[in-house]
């Protein structure tokens, strides 16, 4: 069986409005836009946190950051709130997808995307190539104030006794949790976790307006683990290192995000080992 495990991104950020004030159903229909469904929700007074069928989304006052896998049409998410709100109401929006293993799978490509996407808003793209290859839009530019996304972990080809056992799906959900360890990396952390049938694994985490997102893949054709936070990098070494020794990736992609003051937002990748 194969599963696509890498993820297409959404981040808008908005001015004059509060998105935490929005019904839930208007959050249940944009998720659906994209073909996938809320499974479950933690939420504090600065942020909700969606655990979906095909990864998670994130509220905040301003800001929402919606992340999808599998087969999805992410885009169509995004032309779903466009419709819905004057244009001026979004202040940037950056639409990001990482490469694909099998993109002929995929419901578009990524030029098709940006095509839509451009019937409203007139952004830049950005595209990767080499050991990591994606691409992004980008419109507006962030504000000062936002909570930004620092980095995100990627690990492909997972190997080691942990990944087999992940790939025969007789795996508990605490067991999971267990050796995963993030509350013993980040104690302070409110964790919503989900284990589906017959394999595959997320987690969301926040704490105050900050948060963290892991997703496992364990299927043999293409094993993936990402985990995508909004703490600086110091703070998540000594976790990423747990999962490098953890799952024994065959390769390893950190993906940092870099906002100057001056400069606006800079996005690099590097290979980790």
């Amino acid at each position: 069986m194969f599963y696509e495990g890498t993820e297409k991104r959404l981040e808008i950020i908005t001015t004059e409005m509060d998105l935490l004030q929005l019904p839930e159903a208007f959050w249940q229909q944009m998720v659906e836009q994209a073909d996938a469904f809320i499974i479950s929700k933690i939420e504090n007074i600065q942020l909700k946190a969606y655990l979906l069928s095909e990864s998670s989304l994130f509220v905040w006052h301003n800001k929402l950051l919606l992340i999808t896998c599998g087969n999805t049409h992410l885009v169509k998410a995004a032309q779903f709130f466009q419709k819905q709100f004057d244009k001026r109401v979004i202040q940037s929006l950056l639409f990001h997808r990482h490469q694909a293993q099998l993109p002929d799978l995929q419901k578009s490509s990524f030029a098709q995307d940006t095509v839509l996407l451009k019937t409203h808003l007139q952004g830049e793209t950005k595209h990767w190539q080499g050991n990591y290859r994606g691409d992004l839009f980008l419109f507006g530019e962030s504000p000062t104030g936002a909570v930004k996304t620092k980095q995100i972990l990627m690990l492909h080809g997972l190997c080691g006794n942990f990944a087999c056992s992940l790939q025969s799906g007789s795996v508990s959900q605490q067991l999971i949790a267990s050796r995963l360890a993030v509350l013993r990396f980040f104690p302070c952390l409110q964790t919503d976790q989900f284990t589906f049938s017959p394999k595959g694994y997320s987690l969301n985490a926040l704490a105050g307006e900050q948060y963290l997102t892991l997703h496992i893949t364990p299927e043999k054709l293409s094993t993936y683990l990402s985990v995508e936070s909004s703490f600086e990098a110091q703070v998540m070494q000594p976790f990423n290192e747990h999962l490098h020794a953890l799952f024994r990736p065959q390769q390893s992609h950190l993906m940092s995000f870099i906002d100057h003051p001056d400069q606006g937002l800079e996005i690099t990748v590097s290979s980790v080992m």
